[in-house]
């Protein structure tokens, strides 16, 4: 399996009112998060799917968690 060219750790924190915008292409998503300089997350249509069904899934346990209290 080859090495990645790079590695980074970032974060964002997402509110309510959070700016979050998105661009298109044939190809790749671009989601834009917060004003400048903005948090930007590029993902092919199959990655970005997925990054999305984890998302219900997290915010599912979340909320189930917070029902059994």
């Amino acid at each position: 399996m080859p090495k990645p060219r790079a590695e980074m750790q970032s974060w964002v924190r997402i509110e309510e009112e959070t700016k979050i915008e998105y661009r298109s292409d044939p190809t790749e998503v671009l989601l834009a998060i917060g004003n400048l300089p903005e948090f930007e997350i590029v993902a092919t249509p199959a990655a970005l799917r997925r990054f999305l069904d984890l998302g219900a899934q997290a915010l599912q346990d979340l909320e189930n968690a917070h029902a059994g209290q």
